[in-house]
């Protein structure tokens, strides 16, 4: 129990720096660099492989090459969020996607999941802070999306929550409004 606790802790402590550093207030300004986000997806799916192959999760990745500039380390964040909530939710046999690309000339990040889905009446409240949704599996703190929709407003994105390919699951989907999109 203690050991559960701790861990608990460690991960609570861990998703706040994110949230600490998507602060405006943080200068992150000074941090942007070109950033190329198929590079970023594949790092950060990496990262997720080991655990998703335990859990019997389907990882993929389907990105182009597209750059704009942020700090690397904010989207690092924002898509390990993302990565993580989908194999927490997403049952065995399952799978998730992350996306990267260009859509009429605005960069995108996005994964997708065949879990439980996220309701309508739920989407605008899963991105509040330490808010998760009823009868959620794991001990996670409901910071997750938080932190992805406050990366997303320091860089002007928007982020949209809505079902997955063939009305399954849930797909979560950051697109970057300005202009400042290169393809690589």
């Amino acid at each position: 129990t203690l050991q559960e606790g701790v861990r608990q802790l460690a991960h609570s402590a861990n998703q706040l720096l994110p949230l600490a550093r998507a602060d405006p207030a943080a200068n992150i300004a000074a941090k942007n660099q070109p950033v190329d986000l198929k590079a970023i997806v594949g790092e950060v799916v990496a990262k997720f492989f080991d655990r998703a192959l335990q859990s019997n999760i389907d990882l993929g990745v389907e990105a182009s090459p597209v750059t704009i500039h942020a700090d690397p380390s904010l989207l690092d964040d924002l898509l390990s969020n993302l990565v993580d909530n989908a194999l927490k939710y997403t049952p065995s046999g399952g799978s998730v996607t992350a996306f990267a690309g260009a859509q009429n000339g605005k960069a995108f990040l996005a994964v997708e999941d065949t879990g439980p889905g996220i309701s309508e009446a739920e989407r605008q409240r899963v991105r509040q802070r330490f808010y998760r949704l009823p009868n959620s599996p794991g001990h996670g703190s409901g910071l997750g999306l938080a932190i992805v929709d406050e990366i997303a407003q320091l860089y002007d994105a928007s982020m949209t929550i809505g079902p997955g390919s063939n009305g399954l699951g849930t797909k979560v989907q950051i697109q970057f409004e300005h202009s400042n999109v290169a393809r690589t």
